[in-house]
């Protein structure tokens, strides 16, 4: 049974349900949803579920084996989940057992994620997550966001052929605009607000209204010759963004006062 209900887990039932079923499996002490379901910016069939569970021990290969399982009966591509022994939840470099992108692997809860649960992580079950993760300071939140800049987004640059989709057009985009507003001035914002924010970035506003229309579930339809430009237009902008953001951290410049997903 869940403990205690929050209303943002009305959006998405299968978020208790799945906590329910996993917390003898695993040995879970406590269950905590971030992302889009603890900030208000949910939309059901579209955003991922970004799922914390907190182990009272470590996983035994019998569990784990268990868990796939759970995971497959459930068999929703877009639910994540990080499996934190309570031991080292004080760690935020350090690896742990992750669902995502249905397959099971190990990395670290990043301090973006953690973050998102202090500020406004949803508790299904168990103590608060303050009590669980320790804080994560304004510096810690901005490498967290230069982390992710430097980390797949980077590399992706030498892909030319990857910014021909929606998935990378989209995400990219969002991504700079979130871990800009999270290097400046030390928020965490919702999807809705980094598409919001868009055209201060450069990104021409035709462009942003049609991934908000994605982000809405509509169907968007592109030429080729439409596609192949907003390749180049959306690459030439992240190159510049990452660029900036990137240059700023190396100079040693005056900073301002974080899980968006990668691509698989």
């Amino acid at each position: 049974m869940i403990d205690r209900m929050d209303a943002r887990l009305d959006r998405e039932p299968l978020v208790s349900r799945f906590a329910d079923s996993v917390r003898e499996v695993a040995r879970v002490s406590g269950f905590y949803a971030g992302g889009s379901i603890g900030s208000g910016d949910y939309h059901p069939g579209i955003s991922d579920l970004d799922l914390v569970a907190v182990l009272s021990e470590p996983l035994t290969r019998t569990r784990r084996t268990a868990l796939k399982a759970v995971h497959a009966a459930f068999d929703v591509p877009k639910l994540h989940c990080a499996y934190v022994p309570v031991a080292e939840a004080d760690d935020p470099d350090r690896t742990h057992v992750t669902w995502a992108h249905e397959q099971m692997f190990r990395r670290p809860l990043s301090r973006i994620s953690r973050a998102e649960l202090h500020r406004f992580g949803v508790t299904v079950y168990g103590p608060a997550p303050a009590s669980v993760f320790p804080p994560v300071s304004d510096a810690e939140l901005a490498e967290g966001a230069r982390a992710e800049l430097r980390g797949y987004w980077t590399g992706a640059l030498r892909h030319p052929r990857r910014w021909r989709t929606d998935l990378h057009v989209d995400l990219g985009l969002t991504t700079v605009s979130r871990a800009d507003a999270t290097i400046a001035e030390g928020r965490l914002i919702t999807k809705r607000e980094a598409i919001d924010r868009l055209p201060s970035l450069g990104v021409p506003v035709e462009l942003a209204g049609e991934i908000r229309r994605r982000r809405a579930g509509e169907t968007v339809t592109l030429t080729e010759d439409q596609v192949r430009d907003r390749a180049v237009l959306v690459r030439a902008i992240m190159r510049r963004e990452l660029d900036r953001l990137l240059r700023v951290a190396k100079s040693g410049a005056p900073q301002g006062l974080s899980r968006w997903e990668s691509p698989p």
